[in-house]
């Protein structure tokens, strides 16, 4: 089997994982409610602003560094966009499993050197 089929084996597995239509769900449940769509949209507004700022070497002020942490705060009380949150995250813990299994077999790493560094690296299965 060629690299690429094999590619192709991983990116089906990735697209059928348990992770993957978890956090779907969770992203159709929070955009679906007003409120959470709402409010994430004002958090990504922000935090795009506020990188933009960033981007162009500009300090934020104790005010915007405030609200966004408040803006941070108060999106994580709504219920869906915390699971959705949680569930991305999961999903990017999967993903970063791979790619690090991917870097070990590349460098030769194919053991972990005992700290069991995630599941499924064979150190502790």
């Amino acid at each position: 089997m060629s690299i690429i089929e094999k590619a192709r084996q991983l990116g089906d597995a990735i697209a059928s994982s348990v992770e993957l239509e978890e956090m779907r769900q969770a992203e159709n449940a929070m955009m679906s409610d007003p409120e959470a769509r709402q409010l994430a949209q004002e958090y990504n507004e922000k935090q795009k602003k506020y990188l933009e700022l960033r981007s162009k070497g500009q300090h934020l002020t104790v005010e915007q560094l405030q609200d966004s942490e408040d803006m941070g705060e108060k999106i994580m009380k709504n219920a869906l966009i915390f699971d959705f949150f949680h569930k991305q995250q999961s999903f990017e813990q999967i993903l970063d499993e791979v790619n690090n299994i991917i870097s070990r077999a590349l460098t030769g790493e194919d053991e972990c050197s005992g700290n069991c560094c995630s599941p499924g690296c064979g150190c502790g299965d």
